[in-house]
């Protein structure tokens, strides 16, 4: 090889380097995306659990209030039933 082969052989080989930090540092930052987006991820899921548990509560809170109007509906027929006779 001469010096001219050896210099443009060594230049590539720079070249090249770079472009592997480069790759490096874009892989790195991809990493860092990656985690951001499961974080993200784990707090959707944890806002949505609290969402079921809160639909859930409300349910509930639906169903005693269906309840108790309907033994206020069942009373007052009787008790308007009575105060007519």
């Amino acid at each position: 090889m001469n010096r001219e082969m050896i210099d443009d052989l060594l230049q590539t080989i720079i070249h090249m380097s770079g472009e592997v930090k480069e790759l490096q540092r874009s892989g790195s930052r991809l990493d860092e995306l990656v985690s951001d987006i499961e974080v993200r991820i784990n707090n959707v899921a944890l806002d949505l659990n609290g969402l079921q548990q809160n639909v859930r509560n409300i349910d509930k809170n639906v169903t005693l209030v269906v309840k108790e109007l309907s033994k206020i509906r069942v009373a007052r027929p009787t008790a308007i039933h009575k105060a007519v006779n």
